[in-house]
């Protein structure tokens, strides 16, 4: 977040708000604004709430905000547009960040709650809140039924690709495989393919593409990936530095070129992994 203020806007409440949703009690508009931002996946039409303007008005001292804001109320209009309003007021998110919360509240009014948790998750890993991605995506899997065969699968993905960005691939190729096993999605079954060439020996993951024909299909354009990056590479400053290493290798200076060496390869495998989570369904 940025272009923070660094003033109250309003007095702060002697009275607080208490925010339901996420049962914590709110004592000035910033407050507010943060619990707003943070949480826009869990709102809907009952934050047009009088009372809500009431304490903007009286606890706060606001009274041209709770103005516009009970015209709001008073006209049934969209959560959006209410939760909008505050926060251009406040003035404590920037104008990027606000249309990303009245993008999320459009979004939320033709969804269920569990298209809502899943959303919050996305919502969590696209700002690398990744562990608590996890957890909002397990939230959605204990809740839908099984016959519910498209979306758990794209939860299951979706899982795959927040462990593949912490480097968890065990876990990654599990989620994948699941995704894969309820509806046949090939997406996911790339996916897996391409955390297994990230973790397995060069001789197994060949045998595992040998071993099948669709295997071996979709394995073409990963190699195609990684002889981009490897292009990439051959004409960085990075192919300069491993060719100075070399001259290291069969010196007494051996022990540092295998540890640039390993340094450098892990970073290869980072740079691979992010081309792969772009192509991810997040």
């Amino acid at each position: 977040m940025t272009n923070r203020v660094l003033t109250t806007v309003g007095k702060v409440a002697e009275t607080p708000y208490y925010f339901e949703k996420v049962y914590v009690n709110i004592y000035t508009m910033e407050e507010l604004c943060y619990v707003l931002y943070e949480n826009a996946f869990l709102i809907d039409k009952d934050i047009l709430d009088k009372k809500l303007v009431e304490w903007i008005d009286k606890e706060c001292g606001l009274t041209d905000l709770a103005r516009n804001l009970y015209m709001l109320v008073n006209t049934n209009a969209l959560p959006g547009a209410f939760v909008g309003t505050i926060l251009e007021y406040v003035g404590y998110y920037n104008a990027d960040e606000i249309e990303k919360v009245e993008s999320i509240l459009r979004m939320n009014v033709s969804m269920n709650v569990f298209e809502k948790w899943k959303a919050k998750a996305d919502f969590l890993y696209e700002n690398r809140h990744y562990y608590l991605a996890l957890k909002e995506y397990e939230r959605v899997l204990s809740g839908i039924d099984d016959e519910e065969t498209e979306l758990r699968s794209r939860i299951y993905n979706n899982m795959g690709v927040t462990c593949m960005a912490l480097c968890l691939y065990d876990s990654a190729v599990d989620y994948f495989k699941k995704a894969y096993e309820i509806n046949n999605d090939e997406k996911a079954f790339r996916h897996m393919l391409t955390v297994e060439r990230l973790r397995l020996p060069e001789s197994e993951y060949i045998k595992l593409i040998a071993d099948s024909e669709d295997a071996y299909r979709m394995s073409i354009p990963i190699e195609g990936e990684l002889e981009e990056l490897k292009a990439e590479f051959d004409a960085s400053d990075k192919a300069k530095h491993l060719k100075s290493l070399f001259e290291l290798k069969d010196q007494k200076d051996a022990a540092l070129y295998y540890e640039e060496i390993l340094a450098m390869t892990g970073e290869l495998k980072e740079e691979y992994r992010d081309i792969a989570l772009e192509n991810g369904d997040i």
